[in-house]
Order: C-alpha cells, then structure tokens, then sequence
C-alpha cells in the first residue's frame, strides 16, 4: 500500500471518528449559545459524571413558510445498538406570554433572541424548566433497582446540574427536587427499597408550537406582514409585530399565527421519513403536554387515534369552550380570539368575535363526547393542581372528569411541588408519572397487547 493511499485512510478514518462524536453530541444551540444549561446538555464535557444524548435540530414548515426548531432527546445506548427500535413520545409545550409585549418590548432580532434564551420559553420549556432529560435518563437507567436508588440517582444529577448553571436561584434544592418527584409523586405510599423498574427506553422528542395552539388558524388570513427571517430561532423586526390592541405595549411575534395543526402533522411525517432516526423508530407514539401543549396533546390524540397509542394532559386546557371572555383573552391570549374566531387589531374586545363551531370541532371535552369515550381508558392519563390559579383550568378538567365518569385528578399541595399550582416545579414534581404512564401503555402495544385490554 503506498503512502499516500495509507494518508487517506487515516484520515477518513479520523473524519469518522469526528463525525460520530458530533453525532452523539449533536452542536451548541444556534440561537442561545452562551446557556450553560444547553451547553452541559447538547455538548457534555469530559469532566461531567452525568452525559445526556440530547440533539438540536430544524426542519422547514411548509405549513407554517420557515425554518422550525426542535430538541430530541435520545436513549443513552442509542449509537451503541443501532439495531434496536425505540417509540417516540411527543411532548408539547404550554403557552408563552413573553412571546408577547406584555413585559417587555422588543425592537430588533438581537433583543428578541436575547429575551428568548433569558426567559426559556416555549420549546426550552420541557428541557430546561420540567428537565424532561435528567428525569428520562434516571428512570431509564438499570442501574437503579429501588426506589431509594431511583431518588439518590435524580439528587445527584440534579446536583450536578446546578453546578453547571441548571438551576435557578429560587428553585428548591436538588435533594427536595428528587423527592417532590420521587417520594411525593411516582411512589407515595410504597416503601422506598420496593423494587423499581426501569421505563421504557424512547425517543422524547420537543417541537415548537409557538401560541399556536397546535390549531389551525381559523379564517386563514395574514394579520402580519410578511416575516423577513425565515430561520429557526425566534428573533423578529420591530416592523413585523402586531400591536393588537389600544395599548401600544401590548404586540404579537409574527409567528404567533397560522396553521399549527398542520404544521404539527408535517413534523411528524417528517420525523417517521425524512429524519435521521426514521430507522429506528417503533410504530409506537405517545403525545404529552402542559397547559396548552395538554389541550394539544389530548385534542391531537382524540383527533387522530391511530397516530397515538398513548396521551397525557398535565394542567391542560380541557374545555375551550370556557374561553368566552373576550375582554380576558384579548389581554391575555389574545392568539386564541384569532385562532378559534377573528382578532381585531386596536379595538375593543367587543369588535372581536369567537367562532363557536370551530371551538367545539377541537374541543376536547367534545371530541369525547362525539367519540364516546367512557369510562376514562388506560391510554389517556391526565391531572392538574389544586392552586391552578386559572379558572378555566380547573373548571375545564372537571368537566373532563364528569364526561368520563371519574372522580377527581386534582393534585394536592405536597413538599416541593410548587405547591400544585401552574408552573414548572408543579409540572416537573408529576413527569416521573407521566413517563411511568407512557412507558406502561409501550409495553403492553410492544408485548402485543392492546392498551384498551
């Protein structure tokens, strides 16, 4: 073999070696690359106990006319056994008031992204504020066969996770995180050296949904001018916003608006063949959410059964139909009027309108009734807070309830739960149960049994 042929193949065989460490890796997040949360998570350093598969990635909305981002979060063995298949859980995210003029005032892309990575809103929200990953990975983890073990394992990376930035100030201690999640929530009652089982591994995968409300816009028209930066990261011009009332603070980001829905089915056509772990996907889905992302998820899996075997609602918006009050929504999801009705800019709420079919036809509440589910099946698995704070949210899975015959998923206040109002730590303190839930209904679909059994 000459020299310069054994040159090549050192060096193709150095490409190989980069490209798979980019590849497990993934890069640093292109819009907010100084985070110290996303970088210990997409680019994990040598000197890290705790390393997570974590990917950030685009795709273009035809659906939506741009670039959209997404976190997927994969199984810590994936590059190791590329022979096995894993199922994808979905998990949307709730709504996003800084997305609006209601605190701030954005006027260039710069300060838009800048408020962006501050706040960690809307796609960040799964990773960065309920740590979907750091929760997965412990619960998927062998090592741990107890509870005990289950607990002492999130401490520990919650701990390491603080170290690097992970944590905000006001948050509770990385050891009361573990046991909000733990010993309050996925084990009440049990004794803490009972046998844990380890979850399903999956694919967990988080879109943008913007304030779309995972719905197609109503009337189809364009209330904004045409957006200049079609790329992923949500920056915007001063000239493109909405102000959408008499107050001149209160504006809307261009991409507040369209068809969501669609957009919702194109990413996941996208993800099952086009993406690179088209592959390696089981034809095993489940779909989760908070707030918003939970009417998203449950209207989505009602809508269309056989995408979903599995669906969970965490503090969701239930019952749209409650979501009447058009001087409320005009100051606070001002989207909704125009999703589900007609938003008109700089005048009074009373000159907006609300269009009432189009609210039922994705109406959670509803579509269990058209559908006649009754009693609450297996595949569906939801709860809330008892210090929501929003009527609509309490009223609305109450209703939930009544139509399946079942009696209350209120949450209690409990050590370390936010005190079971609508945040993240309340959220967060419930994803064990939620992951549990999912995980249940993969194994039974993957041992060749039908969760309805």
């Amino acid at each position: 073999m000459s020299r310069r042929k054994r040159f090549w193949i050192i060096l193709f065989s150095i490409l190989l070696i980069l490209v798979g460490s980019f590849k497990t890796f993934g890069a640093q997040h292109p819009c907010c690359p100084e985070d110290p949360e996303l970088s210990y998570l997409l680019s994990p350093k040598p000197s890290q106990k705790f390393h997570y598969l974590v990917r950030y990635e685009t795709f273009f909305s035809a659906a939506l006319g741009k670039e959209k981002g997404f976190f997927v979060i994969l199984p810590e063995e994936f590059y190791q056994t590329p022979k096995v298949k894993y199922p994808v859980l979905y998990l949307l995210h709730g709504y996003n008031f800084h997305r609006r003029g209601w605190s701030w005032k954005a006027q260039s892309q710069e300060e838009a992204r800048r408020i962006l990575c501050e706040v960690k809103e809307e796609e960040y929200h799964w990773l960065l504020h309920e740590d979907i990953a750091v929760i997965a990975y412990a619960m998927m983890d062998l090592k741990n066969r107890t509870y005990r073990e289950l607990q002492r394992s999130l401490e520990d990376r919650f701990e390491e996770l603080s170290r690097y930035g992970g944590l905000l100030k006001e948050d509770y201690s990385p050891k009361e995180i573990a046991q909000s999640i733990v010993s309050h929530n996925l084990y009440p009652r049990g004794n803490l050296d009972d046998p844990f089982h380890r979850i399903q591994q999956m694919i967990i995968v988080l879109p943008d949904g913007d304030n779309g409300f995972y719905t197609d816009e109503n009337e189809g028209k364009r209330l904004f001018p045409e957006t200049k930066d079609q790329e992923a990261c949500d920056g915007f011009r001063s000239e493109e916003y909405l102000n959408y009332s008499l107050f001149p603070f209160l504006r809307m980001k261009p991409s507040a608006l369209g068809k969501y829905e669609s957009y919702f089915l194109e990413f996941l056509r996208y993800i099952d063949t086009q993406s690179q772990y088209k592959e390696r996907l089981l034809p095993l889905r489940g779909i989760g959410g908070m707030s918003m992302g939970g009417f998203g998820a449950v209207k989505l899996g009602l809508k269309y059964p056989t995408l979903f075997q599995s669906v969970s609602s965490q503090s969701g918006l239930l019952d749209i139909e409650l979501l009447s009050d058009k001087w409320m929504l005009k100051m606070v999801l001002p989207e909704f009027l125009e999703i589900f009705g007609r938003l008109e800019p700089r005048r009074l709420p009373p000159g907006s309108s609300l269009d009432l079919k189009h609210i039922q036809s994705n109406n959670p509440v509803n579509l269990l009734k058209q559908k006649g589910v009754n009693p609450l099946p297996p595949w569906i698995h939801f709860d809330y807070g008892e210090k929501e704070g929003y009527s609509w949210i309490m009223e609305g899975n109450q209703n939930f309830e009544k139509v399946l015959s079942e009696k209350s998923h209120q949450i209690p206040v409990q050590p370390f739960n936010g005190n079971s109002e609508h945040n993240y730590q309340f959220w967060r303190s419930r994803s064990g149960n939620i992951l549990r839930h999912h995980s249940d209904i993969f194994q039974k679909m993957e041992g060749g049994k039908s969760p309805l059994n």
